[in-house]
């Protein structure tokens, strides 16, 4: 699913009415679930596309109610599969004001200078603060995703740019 947020993976059928728990992904934001048409995906093939009725917080995930998942024997081939959302379907209005990690993961990395510098292959999500995952030359490095590094990210044009401080680029992870 090209330009696609995965919000998490359906996990167990709740109840006999066709309820889902949903264990979010770090690409989960909230007003996801208000989306008009979500995508349940098996290794990145449509299953089917959903609606949320309504959904609730339960512990550290959430149960769904799937327009259309009306029993528990219907809610349970769904179980494994992935709750997708197409971000280029979603517009602006939905999307959160942080960039989700699947923005940023496959972004050319570049130097203040503009040289060249590696490929952002994953985010390490901390409490604090998000950690860019940088790939060079195979081996990785760690970039936290602060402004005072993070000078500027252009999806457009699929770069990353960053400043690090003396040092930051001499630790590999």
């Amino acid at each position: 699913m090209a330009d696609a947020a995965i919000l998490g993976t359906l996990v167990k059928a709740v109840g006999l009415k066709g309820e889902v728990k949903l264990l979010p992904s770090p690409d989960f934001w909230l007003d996801a679930l208000k989306a008009e048409a979500l995508e349940v995906l098996s290794d990145e093939t449509v299953l089917r596309t959903v609606h949320v009725a309504r959904w609730r917080l339960k512990g550290e995930t959430y149960i769904l109610k799937l327009d259309g998942i009306d029993t528990i024997e219907a809610a349970e081939p769904l179980i494994g599969s992935s709750l997708g959302l197409s971000l280029d379907a979603l517009g602006g209005s939905l999307l959160p004001e942080e960039l989700l990690p699947c923005q940023l993961i496959g972004l050319d990395v570049v130097l203040g200078n503009g040289e060249p510098f590696g490929i952002v292959v994953d985010m390490l999500l901390g409490a604090a603060q998000n950690c860019l995952i940088i790939e060079r030359g195979g081996e990785r490095y760690l970039v936290p995703h602060v402004p005072e590094i993070v000078r500027r990210v252009s999806i457009e044009e699929g770069i990353v740019e960053i400043d690090p401080p003396e040092g930051l680029l001499d630790l590999r992870w």
